[in-house]
């Protein structure tokens, strides 16, 4: 799952994951992003999300998402020096797997979902 209210990042990061030859589906609504994980929790192992949304920011989506799957891999993706504006506490406590900031080639992208798929065995991208 991909989650970014920029229309053109989802999908350049669908493309991407579809070269990895990893199926995706992409939000630039996170409400309707939340809806849609709620009702399938199971299904996503991975999860590409933005900070910086209107409505309903990253790290609250990604404390929500936490709820219905403590499994799933969410990858913060964001033009901003995150650390500068959200405490490392709070990336702990929406327990964010990892954070890239932006901008990010698809070499690189495809490095860091090998290396979080290799710490957590149990969890198939």
């Amino acid at each position: 799952m991909i989650v970014d209210d920029d229309w053109d990042t989802t999908y350049l990061f669908r493309l991407y994951l579809a070269g990895f030859g990893i199926n995706s589906i992409t939000f630039t609504d996170p409400r309707l992003a939340l809806t849609h994980f709620e009702q399938n929790p199971g299904r996503y192992r991975l999860v590409l999300l933005d900070w910086s949304m209107p409505r309903l920011d990253g790290l609250e989506l990604a404390e929500k998402m936490r709820k219905y799957n403590s499994q799933v891999i969410i990858l913060f993706i964001t033009g901003y020096f995150i650390q500068d504006l959200i405490g490392k506490h709070d990336l702990m406590q929406a327990q964010i797997t990892d954070v890239m900031l932006k901008p990010i080639g698809p070499k690189d992208l495809k490095a860091r979902i090998e290396q979080l798929h290799s710490r957590n065995d149990d969890t198939k991208i």
